[in-house]
């Protein structure tokens, strides 16, 4: 997948340096699920707020989100620099996740520059629905990213029972 977004070159991880782009991937994927985690926690504290809590803990939460989704823009972007030498898993995981980064992005955007505007009206349901929107693409990516983590692990136990009954010849 190519994105028409520029990225900006991160710091590089331990894989890069030995070429193990599997790997790598794998660590960053990861990331991206607990990042996608603790977004849709501090989604989930924005959706519950209670009518007296002060816009500035709704600018808390938001800060909080978007320090997250930059991380995960970030680290999307290493993945996509990867894409074409990781496994065909990795790559699928690497094109559902994007969408869902950007979505969440616009959502924080618009949830910041609602909030910026609106430090009064914070029960509008059209801010309410930032929120939600953040919550439900967040969950989905981290259960996603659990789904392809399994599967991975799956797949790694199939290989060293196919390799231990001499299915696969021995490297």
């Amino acid at each position: 997948m190519s994105t028409s977004r520029s990225c900006t070159v991160g710091t590089p991880t331990a894989q890069s340096y030995t070429w193990n782009f599997r790997q790598e991937a794998q660590g960053l994927l990861d990331d991206v699920g607990v990042e996608a985690y603790r977004t849709s926690y501090h989604a989930d504290q924005l959706e519950n707020f209670s009518v007296d809590i002060d816009w500035q803990e709704h600018a808390n939460e938001l800060n909080a989100i978007r320090t997250q989704l930059n991380d995960m823009g970030t680290q999307l972007c290493r993945l996509e620099t990867i894409e074409r030498v990781v496994s065909p898993w990795e790559q699928k995981a690497i094109n559902d996740a994007a969408p869902l980064i950007t979505e969440m992005a616009n959502e924080a955007q618009a949830a910041i520059t609602y909030l910026n505007q609106n430090h009064n009206h914070l029960l509008n349901p059209t801010y309410h629905v930032y929120s939600e929107r953040m919550y439900q693409q967040s969950t989905k990516l981290t259960r996603q990213m659990n789904e392809f983590e399994q599967f991975e692990k799956v797949h790694q136990e199939d290989f060293r029972l196919e390799k231990s009954l001499g299915l696969i010849k021995k490297s």
